[in-house]
Order: structure tokens, then sequence, then C-alpha cells
């Protein structure tokens, strides 16, 4: 049995990589921050190593001996009910450069690191979120490790932190609404990850869902979804940005996400169509 190593395996993501391991016969090595956590991973993974990927002090060298290959969905929450007070460069560039730096010094056969970035991160080094992906991405290029970069322009896990906004009919549309984005179930991009493993060479793959909506329609997808119609207001950008100085000086963390935000609304983020399902078909399941 080949060993991989899943970082971020508590998440939406991290779940379902694990899932999809599993059906493939790996072996699994996950990481969890607490032992609750790694309670909770058990039934999911063969071991877990309790740990801080963003505290280097806390990986031990067994953590990446006898691994084959690492996949990280490693990342800080973008939910704004998430109360840590990280930035984006400690848990995205910084917690994944340190088990980067370990397996270099300790797994120097590793046979492949596969990393989900962000889509057209690239194009926005100034937004907090984008540049962490992109300068860990860069650091992965360095590294002398096979790898591969999954970038999804955002996953449908992600809206299912607004539908108890949907249902108390507090959405609103940052701007016109106009722009569009294609996302990708989070199932569909962990088989990515793990087809990923033992595709030859490095690569960069990005890939989005089959169906292209306006940022207006997925507010409104989502008060469908909850059996909610409204008329849904629209906040003015410049109203976001005047205030996002004064959101800096108190609470970075959510100055980070909001800039986020109104970033990716700003601008088309359409990924090369690779998944199947619907978002609309996914909402209706988990309502």
């Amino acid at each position: 049995m080949r060993t991989v190593l899943v970082l971020g395996s508590t998440g939406s993501l991290g779940s379902c990589v694990l899932e999809v391991l599993r059906q493939h016969g790996y072996k699994i090595r996950a990481t969890a921050r607490t032992p609750l956590k790694a309670e909770q991973l058990k039934p999911w993974a063969h071991e877990v190593v309790v740990c801080d990927p963003t505290k280097a002090e806390t990986l031990p060298p067994a953590l990446v001996q006898g691994v084959d290959y690492i996949i990280s969905a490693l990342g800080k929450s973008l939910r704004l009910t998430d109360r840590s007070r990280t930035s984006f460069h400690e848990v995205d560039f910084k917690g994944n450069l340190n088990v980067l730096r370990l397996a270099q010094q300790h797994a120097p056969h590793l046979q492949k690191f596969v990393y989900v970035g962000a889509f057209s991160g690239e194009e926005c080094p100034h937004v907090a979120y984008f540049r962490a992906h992109e300068d860990f991405a860069q650091a992965l290029r360095q590294s002398g490790f096979a790898f591969s970069i999954i970038k999804p322009p955002a996953l449908f896990s992600a809206f299912l932190d607004l539908l108890p906004r949907a249902r108390d009919g507090k959405l609103t549309s940052l701007g016109d609404g106009d722009t569009i984005t294609n996302p990708i179930h989070e199932q569909e991009v962990a088989e990515v990850c793990v087809q990923a493993l033992t595709q030859p060479g490095n690569d960069t793959l990005e890939l989005g869902g089959p169906v292209a909506y306006t940022r207006l329609e997925l507010i409104q997808l989502l008060g469908k979804a909850v059996g909610k119609k409204h008329v849904i207001p629209s906040m003015p950008y410049w109203l976001v940005q005047a205030f996002l100085p004064l959101l800096r000086l108190f609470n970075r963390s959510w100055y980070e996400k909001v800039a986020f935000f109104v970033e990716v609304t700003k601008t088309d983020c359409v990924a090369p169509v690779k998944g199947r399902l619907r978002l609309e078909d996914y909402l209706a399941q988990h309502v």
C-alpha cells in the first residue's frame, strides 16, 4: 500500500480526499490540530498525527517519513463565522511551507506533492488570500519534488455556510452581481487530486463546474434552496472599500476575507469545465 499524507483533512475538501483515497486502497496518514479532531478522523485514516502545521516545532520527522505522496487541502477558512485570528499567510503559505521543508529534510524520495491552490491567484497578488496560495505554489515549484497544483475557482461547500443568512433574508449583492464564476463540487476536486498522484511530470490543473453563474444568480439559488424569494439589496463597492481600512485596524482576519470577497465579485472567475455536478442539485441535497 502506498502511503499518502493528507493536510487539511478535517475540512470539506480534505474529508472528500480521504474518502477517495480509501476507495483507491491507499494507506492514509492525516493531521489534526487537537486530540478531539484526531478522534474524529480515526475512522477515515490509518494514522492520525496531532500537530499544527503553522508551528514548525510541532511537526515531528515521523509525520513525513515513509510517505509516498502528500495532498494538501490545508488553508484558512473563508467563513466569516470563523473566529481564528491567523492570517492567510500563516496558514496557507507558512503552514504548507513548514511541511514541505520537513519533507525535504526527512522524505527525500517523496514521489509527488499535490497542492490545492486558488484559480487566477497569479492575477491578484495584492489580495492576501491569493498571494499566500501563489507564494506557496512558487515554493513548491522550486522544491525539487514532482508536483501538481489544482486550481478550482470555488467549491460548492462554500455556499453551505451562506444558507443560514439566506433563510434570514440577509444576503446582499456586491455591486451589480453580474460577474460570473463556475464553482465545482469538492468531491470532483478530490478525485482529480488523487488521480494526479500517479500522473507523470509536473502540472497545474484549473477546473470548474459545468455551469457559470452570475454572482446575483448564486444568491438567488441560495434563496430558492431555502424557499425564500425576496428582493436582494445591492451594496456599492465604494461603500465596502471605504470601510476596509477601518476593518483592517480592528480585525485583520476579517479584513483579509472581505478584501477577498470584494476582489472575486468584481471580476469573472471561470475555469475550464471539468466537473459534471450542478450547484442547484447540491444545495437541494443539503437543505
